[in-house]
């Protein structure tokens, strides 16, 4: 044990990239939610933090209903302190009479102890109709923010202590152990002084090789409830037609570039294929050579949008191997620079033979 360290060791240095891997899998699992591991070690949180447990511990979930039902429930004790238990409770009962039952309301309900009679439909309702001022919420991410040098530093902390063996004060150790705990255990956390909501984690989470949330048949996240995320290679998409049109290949090249957001347009054009570039209208050869050497042609084609000041330029070509037909981004004018320039290298460069 030490309690002082100026800089790392060669073996503490080689023990980095195992114990990333180790806090990196810790922050993205799935499956069954250690609720008995969060509900042992927040109410120490909260005593090292000074505040009462509260009372109410509500398990949600997903990260929707969590953060909708905390900001609902959080407006609505506030308007409690200030207005009275019963006139609260007149106000939210009438404003959520009749509404769908369903997760939210359930939650709200949980969080505020009989205040609300009934479920939630939406916060624009309460806040519509009850008065409740609805803010942003505030939260922790539990299993999502183990990482970085904020909100604990989990994994930081974790390795001075136990790779380092950073010898701390007992109740540092103290809060930095219960802290831990807490973030291992669960997904997201949103800690008040009346109530605490806390999510469950979530059941999918879909990477692509870079480690970016991605899946083309289904959410790359996923929750218990259904509630979850559609990514390509770490672009979220929100309306799900456009995702299923890139996912399945549906997608024409005419819609892929009339996508407004840039990033997913980009990811979109990814995942298309290429070869249907040849269907958009207004497609324009400007340099063109019949066989490339192996029996493909080689062009270069250009198109424009209204709203884009310069035009998408590609080189069309084909691998010599397989035949299998590219659209390469260039702003090179002819084909044998283009071709070189994909390659990295220079213009005039002699082409011998190619594999």
């Amino acid at each position: 044990m030490t309690d002082y360290i100026k800089e790392l060791t060669e073996k503490q240095k080689a023990a980095m990239p195992e114990f990333a891997q180790k806090w990196i899998n810790i922050g993205l699992t799935t499956g069954e939610t250690d609720w008995d591991t969060f509900d042992k070690n927040m109410p120490i949180c909260y005593e090292k933090a000074g505040i009462p447990y509260p009372p109410r511990v509500v398990r949600v979930s997903s990260p929707l209903v969590g953060s909708l039902a905390a900001a609902v429930a959080e407006g609505i004790w506030k308007k409690r302190r200030v207005s009275g238990v019963g006139a609260v409770r007149g106000a939210v009962r009438d404003a959520v009479r009749g509404a769908v039952g369903g997760a939210v309301g359930g939650a709200v309900g949980g969080a505020v102890g009989g205040v609300v009679d009934g479920a939630v439909e939406t916060a624009v309702q309460i806040a519509k109709q009850s008065g409740v001022s609805i803010s942003w919420h505030f939260w922790l991410g539990g299993q999502f923010w183990i990482g970085g040098w904020w909100w604990g530093a989990v994994a930081s902390v974790a390795f001075f202590m136990d790779v380092c063996k950073l010898k701390l004060a007992k109740d540092i150790v103290e809060r930095a152990m219960a802290y831990r705990k807490v973030c291992e255990s669960v997904n997201y956390i949103w800690p008040n002084r009346d109530f605490i909501m806390v999510c469950a984690r979530p059941t999918i989470i879909e990477k692509d090789d870079q480690g970016r949330l991605h899946s083309l048949t289904d959410m790359a996240i996923k929750y218990s409830d259904g509630w979850g995320l559609y990514f390509i290679h770490g672009v979220r998409f929100d309306d799900v037609n456009i995702w299923r049109a890139i996912a399945d290949g549906s997608i024409t090249a005419a819609q892929v570039f009339a996508i407004a957001n840039m990033e997913q347009r980009r990811v979109a054009y990814e995942v298309m294929d290429k070869s249907k570039m040849a269907t958009l209208d207004g497609l324009e050869i400007i340099h063109e050579i019949v066989d490339d050497g192996h029996g493909y042609p080689m062009r270069i084609v250009q198109f424009k949008l209204p709203e884009v000041q310069a035009p998408f330029r590609y080189l069309n070509c084909h691998c010599p191997s397989g035949g299998r037909e590219y659209y390469l981004e260039t702003q090179q004018t002819e084909c044998w620079k283009a071709k070189a320039e994909s390659f990295g290298l220079p213009a005039d460069v002699e082409w011998l033979a190619e594999y």
